[in-house]
């Protein structure tokens, strides 16, 4: 295997570049219907094996069967058939698919579903009906507890996590560029070798024969690139193609089945284990790590022996960036109205290395430098953030920032060590360990390469608060949703509602903990995940699966959603009703089921009490006392369904815009409908007055960044705030405040409102508008209407 004469190709071709992300923005969004396809054709045929070396199977007649393609980017590879396609997975849940409208959308827009797509549907419906996770999980929850959690799910109390597959984690992907997938079969049959034969290893057993399969699958898919790119080489009349096409098929017959050589082996080898992951399981959670620090070395190898330079390293690094941003999702209407098809591929720069050094590498400037030239919304990246970071380094974060893209979201390196040590302190974790602390999915954060998450759900502390506030009842349908804990008129002092409020909580995260624990041990018995259990250090140790408890640590994804809503809903009824006695509960009462109509003076009461964002020291110590009722209620439902401690995460994806829909009217002044407060500490839109010094002091004392694993935080800013380096000095300047205060993440939109109104009056003047949402970007004109308005609302901040 002797390096190839044309690896040395120099040819950096940026109109390909804008060709390829144009071509984005505007290619069709398509359903493809291929997996349900081959699903339908393998899948009965496999009775009788395990169920992990029946996923593996199917895995491997799916990257057998599937139609191939290679288009003008210089690396191959893609989930679908289709630059833009999405797969729909029915083995989570297809109740989506009985739905007869003809829309859906993606992350880069709304996608048709076609009649012929329909009637696919219908044959797939007839046996994954009654087999998926989702309406199991329903069953198997009412057997368990006793009372069904469709209520809490129907009016917002919690959003199931077992309908869509999702919990990736920060993959290692670079034991496949080191290892090789070849080097990983030899593993397996080695430890398979090694075992007894007993009941006791039975599984294990199970669990090495999938991971070869898979592996053995993944390397005829490179195979099969090569193989079609020699083909097309051969129909080439363009010579400088017709090398390019060969030397992609050279670079695919050795990657990565063994061990990648130089950069651009390193980076295809990366995509394809990626995209294999993304084909085994399409679902938000996929997160690179420290992406640049992994390719580090095989980039610096090939600049020192003259292979590469700068400049085409980082035009490459754009290429992969444009093949990143072609993967989506749909699992439905809900779920899209939720998550907004972000799936989650956060790349890690900064940070620290194992020794406590910063681990800053030049690959991690490349990153920036592509996100500067495209303004793209995928990888979004997340800057970790430690005293000991180059000045020269934190500036090229902030010119990213002010590209307008969203990101890097800024992460506290020392707070996220001290939680992952807290964590996992039962499973031994070492010092060494948490300091690569990294982000899976969106804002959450865990040992890079060595952590599971499967998903126990969302729930919304502000319908926790409506509840309180009806006596368990929600107010828009009239079902009994929760415990009845009295009706607020009869409540003498304002601890009455409070502990109104902690019952609902307790209920809540008991009835969402659950759901998620019987929807967990139902993916764990039918749908384990051979491909994510590789690439999860722990998995090929134990021989065991992620579900089962088989990486090294695991975790579980719990997300409270709208907190501050609660908080600022339970402090305007204090204030008003019990301390300023300005109203009586009966007249509030009425507002809010009014929706203010006619009660306009006491909406104005409501939207001018004390709120979360301006460093009102009462208001400080009260939404952290609302955080710490989440928290309590969060242990008091027990341990995860891996038996481990476990810690809830704050932050709301869109999920805001979800659950605000389906509420009522708010002591906060809120109007019923509308979106909850984004992210877990940001202030409600408009109601921050001092400031932003205000607004991070607030949200650095909103909760305990130990006691949750991850939070939230949002800050909008006129584009002129950052002008010049006074204005990059004052955004760095409000960072390290923020820092110094123990806050853990932070992130900024750098666009005016007017913009953002004016694109949706002109959409199409504005398709490559970007903006931050939670913890991800997303192109603003492609949103949710209620996501859109919320954004706007955001409070435009300066430094004057």
């Amino acid at each position: 295997m002797e390096l190839a004469t044309k690896l040395n190709s120099r040819t950096v071709d940026e109109e390909r570049v804008q060709r390829l992300k144009s071509y984005l923005l505007d290619a069709p969004q398509k359903v493809d219907t291929e997996r349900l396809k081959l699903l339908a054709e393998i899948y009965p045929k496999l009775d009788g094996h395990t169920a992990i070396v029946r996923r593996a199977k199917l895995l491997d007649y799916i990257l057998k069967n599937k139609t191939l393609y290679i288009d003008d980017n210089f690396f191959v590879g893609s989930v679908t058939q289709y630059v833009c396609g999405v797969y729909p997975y029915p083995e989570w849940n297809c109740d989506w698919m009985k739905d007869k409208e003809g829309k859906a959308v993606s992350h880069l827009g709304e996608m048709e579903i076609t009649a012929e797509d329909r009637v696919i549907f219908e044959e797939i419906v007839k046996y994954w009906d009654e087999r998926s996770i989702y309406p199991n999980a329903n069953r198997l929850f009412e057997e368990v507890y006793g009372y069904s959690s469709l209520p809490a799910q129907d009016t917002g109390l919690f959003y199931d996590g077992n309908s869509w597959p999702a919990g990736g984690g920060t993959m290692n992907y670079n034991r496949i560029l080191t290892q090789g997938a070849r080097g990983i079969i030899d593993e397996a049959r080695e430890r398979m070798s090694k075992l007894e034969v007993n009941a006791a290893n039975t599984p294990k057993r199970s669990f090495y024969e999938a991971v070869i399969i898979t592996m053995n699958a993944m390397i005829n898919l490179s195979h099969r690139y090569a193989e079609l790119a020699r083909k097309k080489a051969a129909e080439e009349k363009s010579y400088e193609r017709r090398q390019e096409l060969l030397e992609i098929a050279e670079i695919c017959e050795v990657v990565p089945e063994y061990p990648a050589r130089t950069f651009k082996e390193a980076l295809q080898s990366f995509l394809l284990t990626h995209l294999v992951l993304e084909i085994e399981v399409t679902g938000c959670g996929y997160s690179l790590g420290y992406w640049g620090q992994y390719m580090d070395p095989f980039y610096q190898k090939d600049l020192a022996e003259g292979r590469i330079t700068r400049k085409e390293a980082l035009y490459l690094t754009k290429l992969i960036f444009i093949k990143l941003q072609e993967i989506g999702y749909y699992h439905g209407p809900k779920f899209a109205k939720a998550w907004s098809s972000h799936v989650g591929q956060t790349l890690c720069i900064g940070g620290l290395t194992e020794e406590g050094r910063d681990a800053t590498c030049e690959m991690d400037y490349i990153c920036c430098d592509a996100h500067i030239d495209l303004k793209n919304i995928q990888p979004p990246l997340a800057l970790f953030w430690h005293p000991g970071l180059k000045e020269d380094f934190l500036f090229k974060a902030v010119e990213v920032i002010k590209t307008g893209v969203g990101h890097p979201q800024i992460m506290n390196t020392p707070a996220a060590i001290t939680r992952e040590m807290d964590r996992f302190r039962e499973e031994g974790v070492t010092l060494e360990e948490a300091r690569r602390v990294a982000i899976f999915g969106c804002v959450g954060t865990d040992i890079a390469n060595k952590t599971s998450h499967p998903v126990e759900g969302e729930v919304c502390i502000g319908k926790a608060f409506e509840l309180a506030f009806n006596d368990g009842v929600d107010p828009l349908t009239g079902m009994q949703v929760g415990p009845k804990t009295g009706d607020p008129e009869s409540f003498k002092t304002f601890d009455d509602l409070f502990e109104a409020f902690r019952t609902q909580t307790d209920f809540a995260l008991k009835t969402v903990r659950g759901h998620g624990r019987v929807g967990n041990q139902l993916c764990a018995e039918t749908l384990p995940l051979p491909m994510r259990s590789i690439l999860t250090d722990g998995c090929l140790e134990t021989g065991r699966d992620c579900w089962d408890d088989g990486a090294k640590y695991t975790a579980d994804l719990l997300i409270n959603v709208g907190t501050i809503d609660a908080a600022n809903s339970l402090m305007a009824v204090k204030t008003l009703v019990y301390d300023d006695k300005k109203l009586t509960m009966a007249q509030l009462k009425e507002a809010l089921a009014a929706n203010f109509g006619g009660h306009e003076d006491i909406q104005k009461m409501c939207l001018d009490a004390p709120k979360h964002g301006n460093d009102d020291e009462v208001m400080n110590e009260f939404v952290h006392k609302c955080y710490d009722v989440v928290w309590e209620a969060y242990y008091k439902a027990g341990r995860n369904y891996c038996g481990k401690k476990g810690k809830p995460e704050a932050y709301s994806n869109s999920l805001h815009n979800l659950f605000g829909a389906v509420m009522g009217a708010l002591p906060t002044g809120r109007e019923a409908g509308l979106a909850l407060t984004d992210g877990s500490v940001s202030a409600m839109p408009g109601s921050d007055v001092n400031g932003p010094t205000a607004l991070v002091n607030s949200a650095a004392k909103a909760l305990d960044t130990v006691r949750f694993n991850s939070n939230h935080f949002n800050m909008k800013f006129h584009p002129a705030a950052l002008d010049g380096p006074r204005g990059v000095r004052n955004l760095l300047s409000l960072v390290k405040t923020y820092m110094d205060q123990g806050g853990s993440h932070i992130q900024f939109n750098v666009v005016s409102s007017k913009t953002l109104k004016d694109a949706q009056v002109q959409p199409d003047k504005y398709k490559d508008l970007v903006v931050r949402v939670a913890g991800f970007s997303a192109y603003f004109t492609r949103l949710d209407p209620g996501v859109q308005a919320e954004i706007i609302k955001r409070t435009e901040l300066s430094f004057n």
